[in-house]
């Protein structure tokens, strides 16, 4: 897995806003976030609760989405910290 962080993670964070707009958003959602939690997004995943979220900030898909998570974790199975 890589620990270090994930590219694709870090250009849709940067495309939703960044992670004060992402943390200011999620509030209207089910699943409010702290921006020190999306901070945590390139190195831990992308919990599939946030994605509804960046799809409509960033414009991201489902699959990429799923690609950043799994170069994160080295596979789809594991869940996110």
């Amino acid at each position: 897995a890589n620990r270090d962080g994930n590219a694709l993670t870090r250009i849709i964070i940067r495309d939703a806003g960044g992670p004060n707009e992402i943390a200011r958003a999620s509030r209207r959602t089910d699943y409010p976030i702290a921006a020190k939690s999306v901070y945590d997004w390139p190195r831990y995943g992308v919990r599939w609760q946030h994605w509804q979220l960046l799809i409509e900030l960033a414009g991201a898909s489902p699959d990429a989405l799923m690609k950043a998570n799994e170069e994160i974790r080295g596979s789809p199975e594991r869940a996110a910290a």
